[in-house]
């Protein structure tokens, strides 16, 4: 069964179709509000029927891996590793498994502009507190959350997804996306940050530093601080290997260190896009 269209999906869940067999993995800051909007409300299996889903959700709880796997409850950011080790494994690989990345460097000054002007964030204070950009990085890189790399791939490495977009071409891979699951439909700018051009928040010594924090995505999705240096994302594995310098920050230019930064679980509840 599909949710209505013109329907509001459920704001703290993973946006999974069982009918349509597909998942869509939402890194924040990526286009998720519009996507998960725009298609949720067509195609999204309703979950919050069930009654164990309903009595979690009256005392706050939005998630329920104890659910028949059809109306299981997942975090709005559940990375695909938890996707594939909750669902039967014959059900995760016929799902159409897709999400979004972004240029790490501009993906962090989204992330910073975004929890600054939203005062219901839990770090909302936080960030005030730090008082620049630039002290938010550091902060973020010592937290160790962020990381697009390790939403999507397994602790070895491989992908779990079928298709990584881009935001930077967000509407013509959100049409490759809707072409694979048999809609056309128009994507809205939702929840989006309004904010200068990326770059101009950094120093070279800051986007060394953020650049080697991101290593693992800068290699995995082709990024360089001016963009990307490669051609649309492909679903490859292993890891790819190290790249030779040139995609990193504008000063010093350090290898790439490989491994699974963070948890791989953005914890921004449902105040992130």
């Amino acid at each position: 069964m599909e949710a209505a269209a013109g329907n509001v999906p459920e704001p703290n869940a993973m946006l999974i179709s069982h009918s349509h067999r597909f998942a869509y993995i939402h890194i924040p800051k990526v286009a998720g509000v519009s996507i998960s909007r725009t298609l949720g409300c067509r195609y999204g299996t309703p979950i919050d029927h069930y009654w164990g889903n309903r009595l979690l959700k009256a005392i706050g709880i939005n998630v329920n891996h104890y659910a028949p796997y059809q109306l299981k409850k997942f975090r709005l950011h559940t990375p695909a590793w938890i996707l594939k080790r909750e669902l039967p494994p014959a059900v995760f690989a016929d799902l159409f498994k897709f999400s979004f990345v972004r240029n790490p460097w501009d993906l962090l000054v989204s992330h910073y502009h975004f929890v600054v002007r939203t005062q219901s964030h839990h770090r909302n204070r936080r960030a005030g507190q730090l008082g620049s950009f630039e002290q938010y990085a550091h902060y973020e890189i010592g937290r160790g959350k962020i990381s697009q790399s390790a939403m999507l791939t397994d602790a070895d490495g491989r992908l779990l997804v079928d298709f990584v977009g881009r935001f930077e071409t967000l509407d013509a891979d959100f049409a490759q996306v809707c072409r694979r699951i048999g809609t056309t439909v128009r994507l809205p700018r939702l929840n989006s940050t309004v904010h200068a051009d990326y770059r101009s928040y950094y120093s070279d010594r800051l986007a060394d530093e953020v650049g080697g924090y991101f290593a693992a995505d800068i290699a995995r999705f082709g990024y360089c601080f001016d963009g990307f240096a490669s051609l649309p994302v492909a679903p490859v594995s292993p890891v790819p290997e190290p790249d030779s310098g040139q995609n990193r920050g504008p000063a010093a230019r350090r290898q790439a260190q490989f491994g699974r930064s963070g948890s791989g679980d953005y914890d921004e509840g449902s105040a992130a896009a």
